[in-house]
């Protein structure tokens, strides 16, 4: 049904643009409401849950803006799914229908290659830029051009479960951002724990398990930790890349405590949050949101730690990041008007009243920095926000990202089941290169 669902959106949308349903054409008009001084309305296409997100947390936001009485804006949310139909039948067919655009991180330089987003350096100044933390900034960017700046980003933790190592009597050491875990270390910990928690496998206990596991966004920070990249330079290049010595010592660490049964098999990445939460396992790399999954499911056994380092790599620690970006569509007739609401959104007032509203980690330098200094903010933001100016590592940037992350996340998912580390990655790396050179 729900294939069915999205099919029939896709055909309804590309009727509309067949039709040339949306605004009329024109130039771009400059400065607010234009040359004429007529209002303009924007029309921001988002992700979010229908009146809840309307209501509960956009509504007042767009409400101050909209004060200004001169640009209007108004917003269209569509699921997470349906945004990325929208987007490709919608944006991509040349519409005029929407002017500003929420972008996941990893699409923009897929967006921005094919001529769907404007670019906005013009109306972002150097000292403006550097107010963004530059794994959120850097993301935004493709062919040196600022297309979508970051609306706010994500961090990792390390959460465990207290109440599984005091029965079995581990402790964990003092640590912090300058002083961190090693995975060797956390390794060893599991390992202890779950000899002697589940010697036999019987209680389904295991030592170590990643939030997102088998995807690229999470689990590329391995390799990252030892030095590897995700992608060339030119946003193309794979072979050599994700296939060199940093990933491949990575990947079989990581098979060696699959194959140890200190990490599960099976497990896919919607289920490990309940995993977790039910005391079936000690250690989990996951984002900053999982403390308030904890508190919703009535976990209290739960402590958290910065993301730890390989042995001998203390300074390639790479934390996974990304989040949504601002982008302008490249054929709004109000280019202008949109960046200034883009700019609103992400360095003003709006930015502002989000993160407040949202809770999320900000990507703003100055936000990150309220975070760190505030006496009253949790813990684990506080590592969040120390990770986000420090150690994110944005995913790979590339026209393709769609084709690497899904042939990617599968080789992820055939080490874990056993395959040859160097003969999954090598596969990997053909594959994904085959598949780029649609965009060159």
């Amino acid at each position: 049904m729900k294939k069915f669902l999205a099919l029939t959106l896709v055909a309804a949308l590309a009727a509309t643009a067949a039709t040339g349903c949306g605004k009329s054409d024109g130039n771009n008009a400059s400065g607010a409401g234009g040359d004429s001084g007529e209002k303009v309305e924007l029309v921001w296409l988002s992700q979010g849950v229908g009146e809840d997100a309307w209501e509960g947390i956009t509504a007042p936001i767009l409400d101050k803006y909209n004060e200004n009485g001169k640009v209007t804006v108004k917003g269209e949310f569509y699921s997470f799914n349906d945004l990325f139909d929208v987007i490709e039948v919608k944006i991509a067919s040349g519409s005029k229908d929407y002017d500003v655009i929420s972008v996941d991180s990893p699409m923009v330089a897929s967006y921005a290659n094919r001529g769907m987003l404007a670019p906005l350096d013009e109306y972002f100044s150097d000292e403006e830029k550097a107010e963004f933390a530059e794994a959120g900034l850097e993301a935004g960017i493709w062919d040196g051009k600022l297309y979508a700046p970051p609306e706010n980003t994500s961090t990792q933790v390390l959460w465990y479960n207290t109440a599984l190592l005091e029965e079995a009597g581990i402790t964990v050491p003092e640590n912090d951002t300058t002083n961190r875990l090693t995975w060797e270390q956390v390794a060893e910990m599991a390992t202890q724990a779950k000899q002697k928690l589940d010697p036999d496998g019987t209680q389904g206990i295991y030592g170590i398990e990643w939030q997102q596991v088998s995807r690229v966004y999470q689990m590329n920070a391995l390799p990252n930790s030892m030095g590897g990249l995700n992608i060339g330079e030119d946003g193309f290049t794979v072979e050599g890349v994700i296939n060199d010595d940093a990933w491949v010592k990575a990947c079989t660490w990581y098979q060696d405590l699959v194959n140890a049964k200190v990490v599960p098999q099976g497990i896919t990445a919607d289920e490990t949050g309940d995993y977790f939460y039910s005391g079936k396992i000690v250690f989990y790399q996951g984002g900053t949101w999982t403390a308030n999954n904890c508190d919703a499911k009535g976990m209290t056994t739960y402590a958290f730690c910065p993301s730890p380092a390989f042995e001998g790599y203390e300074d390639k620690v790479a934390t996974a990041t990304g989040s949504w970006q601002f982008g302008v569509n490249a054929a709004s007739t109000h280019i202008d008007e949109s960046a200034e609401f883009v700019k609103w959104f992400t360095l003003g007032e709006g930015n502002d009243m989000w993160l407040e509203a949202n809770g999320d980690v900000p990507s703003r330098i100055e936000k990150l920095d309220e975070i760190i200094n505030d006496p009253d903010a949790p813990g684990y933001l506080k590592i969040g926000a120390e990770e986000a100016k420090t150690t994110a590592f944005p995913r790979a940037l590339t026209p393709g990202f769609n084709e690497y992350q899904t042939i990617l996340g599968n080789a992820w998912e055939d080490i874990r089941n056993g395959s040859d580390v160097k003969t999954s990655l090598d596969s990997a790396a053909k594959q994904i290169t085959d598949s780029m050179a649609q965009y060159k």
